[in-house]
């Protein structure tokens, strides 16, 4: 379950709090120190069975984890912020989906805080994030500037990005070449035939958007071919009202590679609306993968993102730095991105 920035209550004890060890614990399921242990960490070597009565035991006996114990001495609220843009957004969904179970799997709860791109909430977010004391923020597409960052890192919170580069501030960072994936689409394209491509953007602010066009730009130019650019804002509406003004182009083009599949999705949509076929009249390309691409007639030619595992190595990451399992110097990690050959596009 995600919790959202609303001021979250830090976690205390009392001194009429009454713990106990995990020893005591185990003795009064009748099972083993060592079962109790593997069964709160959900080993799969131990029975359905067990492992509900030991953690029921540990529920009614207000049992606290060593490394959380640990945790408490230290002033750790076992707390990550993760900032995306849109939680609307099925690319940040997943993000935020494999961020939840790595944090999950080594004790951390994910606190989420969605801005919708405004700064009023980003600055509201960035001032609660501080007092319900996380401890450590992930920063996902085009929010939070460079002074947001740097009051973060100014209050010795360890920040990481996902699913963008890392904007020069010593961050680490989890992503793909998006502009590898952005010259892949065009290259791909180009060699069916089309010399007219157009670039439908994403948010102007959006790393992920400009690496993905300067991919594209490469590629066009590479071939000599004039650049088309057109500024969507990364959801399928815009992309649905693009397809009416491609359309009515003097000299329309005869592709379209778009910044994200939400984009090419509501694309596709509003061409077929039009009675544009797709891709005999206009070949279209998206990049993420989403799930919803595939279900879609034309099928969506598409490059491929490891959302989910983004999330999942960027809070690896930020747990390293947390917990001082990392060299201390900021790292940047690329995952595989790949073509993914539909309908779309011929």
């Amino acid at each position: 379950m995600f919790l959202h920035c609303k001021g979250l209550p830090r976690i205390g004890t009392t001194k009429h709090d009454q713990r106990i060890t995990l020893r005591e614990l185990a003795k009064r399921v009748g099972v083993s120190t060592s079962t109790a242990s593997r069964a709160l960490n959900q080993n799969a070597a131990i029975s359905e069975e067990v492992r509900k009565r030991v953690v029921r035991a540990a529920q009614e006996a207000n049992y606290i984890p060593n490394s959380l114990a640990r945790g408490l001495a230290l002033r750790r609220s076992h707390l990550i912020g993760l900032v995306v843009p849109s939680i609307s957004n099925p690319f940040f969904a997943e993000i935020a989906r494999g961020a939840h179970e790595a944090a999950y799997e080594r004790g951390y709860v994910v606190t989420l805080c969605d801005t919708q791109r405004n700064k009023a909430r980003e600055d509201l977010f960035v001032q609660t994030l501080l007092r319900s004391g996380v401890d450590g923020v992930i920063v996902t597409g085009g929010v939070l500037s460079p002074e947001h960052i740097q009051g973060l890192r100014q209050h010795k919170l360890p920040v990481v990005f996902a699913g963008r580069r890392s904007t020069g501030t010593g961050e680490s960072g989890v992503s793909v070449d998006n502009i590898a994936a952005g010259h892949e689409a065009t290259v791909y394209l180009i060699g069916k035939g089309h010399r007219e491509i157009l670039y439908l953007s994403g948010a102007a602010e959006s790393l992920a958007s400009r690496d993905r066009q300067r991919g594209y730009e490469d590629a066009m130019e590479a071939h000599g071919l004039t650049i088309s650019v057109v500024h969507g804002d990364y959801s399928m509406e815009s992309g649905f009202e693009e397809a009416s003004r491609i359309a009515a182009l003097a000299h329309p083009p005869s592709a379209v590679f778009a910044a994200n599949d939400m984009l090419a999705i509501g694309l596709i949509l509003g061409l077929v609306n039009l009675g544009i076929k797709v891709p005999q009249d206009l070949a279209v390309v998206g990049c993420d993968d989403m799930p919803m691409g595939a279900l879609i007639r034309p099928a969506l030619t598409t490059v491929h993102v490891p959302m989910y595992d983004i999330g999942v190595r960027a809070t690896q990451l930020l747990l390293n730095s947390m917990e001082g399992e990392n060299s201390g110097l900021a790292e940047s990690i690329l995952l595989e991105s790949k073509l993914v050959i539909r309908d779309s596009a011929g």
